[in-house]
């Protein structure tokens, strides 16, 4: 088609991980067409962008970024993901001429031609009856950076937690074919990524909708000769099965970093989350894992300000994260999302919140340098990813960010690193 031949686009992907994959199978189909992938801050003839709308600000920026987008685009601005698929507003906004919810991104080409054989009409393909979609099977054969790769795996969620509209957005838990899984793991080693990080939105769950699991995977993906790391983005202690935890405690391939959400210390406000466990049951697992698993990294979600906390429950919380003792703590301040049950419960004032917030922040940097200090000395795997002024960066297997005095010719490869000090930007460190 003329108007398609030799374009120019770009992928802006917004939120978790699970957007960063589907943005770069979608650029790969497109360049599969003939189209020509531009940077980001470039003007381009055609823009997708891929929305996040876990909280409220992800879709603020969203919208912002959709307005931001539409002044470089010449041709075509293309929206999906959650956003466009909870809030039929993004049909309104001017510009905006082909949306898609968070299935079907595989029919993007497609839709350009439809665009422009309807003479430039806006179309709208997001698909209402999200909770009866199958896996949206995008394919992918390489990322640009040559390092690391996602894997996207699954999809949806059924865990319905009070303060997440993401099921609504996403559906139902639904799994990538086991056999079109692990032949992209095999297209991706052939394409020289040496690690593949397994994603999916409640990764956990993979295989429950086609008679196998996660644990079936793994041992799957462990077997991939030139697969040399395997990282698994999150998962929920409910899923951590005493088969995974000892896979991971027995593979050569499989890192020792779990992040496991644990979003509240606080029996009560667990259970207004809608979580399906309560602190014992998490601490007891915790402790489960490390005595299998010596010197494995745990880092967790953490969200502040629930509706309803009290001073009381904060501080139940606080002990909870001393006894747990993660290595990094990713805290949040609770965000109002409409359509949500816990939208509907008393909030608390933004300025707690804040403060609270920042408590939490204090106690994951001291236990993400604790734990770095305990490292020091240690000898560790590492792949290195980027160089700069005469250092290479990159992560162990326990997810430290170490670098190393050398060149680029050392990126891409697992090597064997002593930790020597921790300084500002990362662990300062030698190769042995």
């Amino acid at each position: 088609m003329k108007e398609l031949a030799n374009s120019t686009f770009k992928v802006v992907s917004l939120g978790c991980k699970v957007n960063y994959y589907e943005c770069e199978a979608i650029a790969s189909l497109l360049e599969s067409k003939g189209l020509f992938r531009v940077n980001e801050k470039e003007k381009s003839d055609i823009t997708i962008i891929n929305t996040c709308a876990v909280t409220e600000e992800a879709s603020r920026k969203s919208r912002q970024i959709i307005r931001r987008s539409i002044k470089l685009t010449q041709n075509v601005t293309i929206v999906c993901g959650c956003l466009s698929q909870i809030d039929d507003s993004i049909k309104n906004i001017p510009g905006v001429n082909i949306i898609f919810g968070s299935k079907n991104k595989a029919a993007i080409y497609d839709a350009l031609i439809n665009f422009y054989n309807d003479n430039n009409k806006q179309l709208n393909y997001v698909n209402s009856d999200i909770f009866h979609s199958c896996f949206d099977n995008l394919q992918i054969d390489k990322f640009e950076s040559r390092t690391r790769a996602f894997l996207k795996i699954q999809d949806g969620c059924t865990n319905f937690c009070s303060y997440c509209i993401i099921p609504y957005a996403r559906g139902n838990s639904v799994s990538k074919p086991f056999k079109d899984a692990i032949e992209e793991a095999k297209t991706l080693v052939l394409n020289r990524h040496k690690e593949i990080v397994v994603t999916g939105i409640d990764t956990g769950s993979y295989g429950k909708d086609i008679g196998t699991n996660f644990y079936e995977l793994l041992k799957e993906l462990e077997n991939i000769h030139g697969l040399e790391r395997i990282r698994i983005s999150s998962l929920e202690i409910t899923e951590l099965s005493n088969e995974i935890i000892d896979l991971i405690k027995d593979s050569k391939k499989i890192v020792h970093h779990i992040h496991i959400p644990l979003q509240s210390g606080s029996n009560r406000i667990l259970k207004l989350m809608n979580r399906h466990y309560n602190k014992e049951f998490f601490i007891e697992k915790v402790k489960e894992i490390r005595n299998k698993i010596p010197n494995v990294s745990i880092t967790t979600d953490f969200i502040v300000g629930f509706p309803t906390e009290t001073i009381e429950d904060f501080n139940e919380s606080i002990e909870t994260l001393k006894i747990l003792d993660f290595q990094t703590i990713h805290a949040f301040p609770y965000s109002l999302r409409k359509g949500t049950k816990a939208a509907l419960l008393p909030q608390i004032e933004k300025s707690i919140k804040k403060e609270r917030n920042n408590i939490i922040i204090s106690i994951s940097n001291d236990g993400k340098n604790r734990y770095i200090e305990e490292n020091i000395n240690t000898i560790q795997d590492s792949i290195f990813e980027t160089y700069e002024n005469g250092y290479i960066y990159g992560h162990t297997g326990n997810y430290i960010y170490v670098k190393a005095k050398s060149d680029f010719t050392m990126l891409n490869k697992l090597v064997k690193i002593r930790l020597i000090k921790n300084e500002t930007d990362a662990v300062l460190s030698e190769i042995l």
